[in-house]
């Protein structure tokens, strides 16, 4: 019989990951059917083939036909497609830069030298010897530091 379980499952980044994802994809939907239907509207307006439509970011995307049926195929695949998908790609790509910029993406988490400088054999020996002055006199493993 197995041993039960004494501690809670760990959480992983993978999780967390697949959380940021949904949510990006949730946010571009939001944005680009948002576009589409202000882009839409405006090329309808410029056409002058028929009402301002009311808002509807979800009819916008998925069948921008219905919200603007006056409109010429050419202009609609333009002005609800394309120039909206244009704009998504443009604003999801700043985004992206600048998620990386704020988070830091370019610390690998390595020391460098200066990092380590306190922990070589001279600078070592000086604070054990400032910390207790009986060591003065003693030579260390590695010879005598000066």
């Amino acid at each position: 019989m197995p041993a039960p379980r004494t501690s809670a499952p760990s959480t992983t980044t993978g999780s967390d990951a697949l959380l940021y994802f949904l949510f990006g994809i949730l946010g571009i939907a939001l944005a680009f059917g948002s576009l589409a239907w202000l882009s839409g509207n405006v090329t309808n307006f410029l056409s002058g083939t028929g009402p301002w439509a009311p808002f509807s970011a979800t009819d916008a995307l998925l069948h921008p036909r219905a919200l603007w049926p006056h409109l010429s195929p050419p202009a609609l695949l333009i002005g609800a497609q394309i120039i909206p998908g244009m704009l998504s790609a443009s604003l999801t790509a700043i985004a992206l830069v600048l998620w990386m910029r704020l988070r830091g993406g370019t610390k690998n988490g390595l020391a460098r030298k200066a990092d380590l400088a306190p922990l070589l054999d001279k600078e070592i020996t000086a604070k054990a010897r400032s910390l207790r002055p009986s060591l003065s006199g003693r030579e260390g493993k590695r010879g005598r530091a000066c």
